[in-house]
């Protein structure tokens, strides 16, 4: 393995993750916001934002690819670690924001909302409509038993689910990072048909 490749690949992967896991919290608190709040263009902003989200870890794979040196060969391995830090370090910062959030802003509107939502008559019209009303009690089990839980709980209940669907997702974006060759060097081959 080429240590200079490997030092360049962390030294990105933090970056992006940096970058990537702020754009993350703003998602976070954007569509939290929206939701507490009831207004429908902060929502559509949040959706748009869920958007950027999967598009941004593609973006920046080509981006770390593109600010190699042009004759560096990235392995699929190296790549697959590239992204996979990438998204281990933006889950972190992320939990870290949504601890934040839960610990000091939420203060159990969040729960409310949804408590509200399963509450309200034109959700159970629709469960009864389609004959899942246990669904629907269940669903409210469910939201109470989150209630219970602590801040720090749901945040590491977050952070696991991010670090799972982050590992699916980083092999199409290992797929970007990936360099299939090196380009040959010009100079090397020029010199050599002079010593010839």
């Amino acid at each position: 393995m080429d240590l200079e490749i490997f030092k360049t690949t962390k030294d990105f992967a933090i970056e992006y993750g940096t970058v990537l896991g702020i754009i993350w919290i703003a998602t976070f608190c954007t569509m939290m916001s929206g939701m507490t709040g009831g207004n429908i263009l902060t929502m559509m902003f949040a959706m748009g934002l869920m958007g950027i989200t999967m598009l941004m870890p593609l973006y920046l794979a080509w981006r770390y690819k593109q600010h190699l040196r042009s004759g560096d060969r990235v392995s699929w391995g190296m790549a697959w670690i590239f992204a996979t830090l990438m998204f281990f370090y933006a889950s972190v910062l992320t939990a870290a924001g949504e601890f934040v959030y839960f610990q000091y802003l939420d203060q159990g509107k969040a729960i409310d909302f949804f408590m509200r939502f399963l509450s309200s008559p034109e959700t159970e019209a629709q469960y009864k409509m389609i004959g899942a009303t246990d669904i629907l009690e269940q669903s409210r089990i469910e939201l109470q038993q989150l209630a219970s839980l602590t801040p720090f709980d749901i945040t590491l209940n977050l952070f696991v689910n991010n670090i799972f669907f982050s590992m699916l997702y980083s092999l199409p974006v290992a797929a970007i990072a990936h360099r299939k060759s090196r380009m040959p060097n010009l100079e090397k081959i020029f010199n050599t048909q002079k010593n010839q």
